[in-house]
């Protein structure tokens, strides 16, 4: 799988953790922890992970002037929070937003890069 393919993958699922936590926010549902918490948050972990490795290695490649390592990173360990919170109806909506779109902005600029 290809950078690009793995960064609209690891879009795909912020924006689906999103979708998710606004939804457990109206409806106050609690979410199966073993059924459909801890499958969701691995699944983002691992996308996080891929996505970061070889992120790392294009930027070493191809030096960018406004995507840095530390941004890769830190996009990373928000992926990893929205994934592992986003069923989670009482967890702060302005911190979990902000760590959703935050990563979400470095991804696009990331896409950015990769396409030019």
């Amino acid at each position: 799988m290809s950078l690009y393919e793995k960064t609209v993958k690891l879009s795909k699922l912020i924006v689906r953790a999103k979708a998710i936590y606004e939804a457990h926010r109206e409806s106050k549902e609690e979410a199966d922890f073993f059924g459909t918490v801890k499958p969701f948050a691995d699944e983002v972990d691992a996308a996080a992970d891929l996505w970061e490795q070889e992120a790392l290695l294009f930027l070493q490649e191809h030096p960018q002037k406004y995507v840095h390592a530390a941004q890769i990173v830190q996009a990373a360990d928000n992926a990893r929070r929205v994934g592992a919170y986003a069923h989670f109806f009482d967890t702060g909506k302005a911190k979990f937003i902000q760590s959703a779109d935050s990563a979400l902005y470095v991804l696009e600029s990331l896409d950015n890069c990769i396409k030019e």
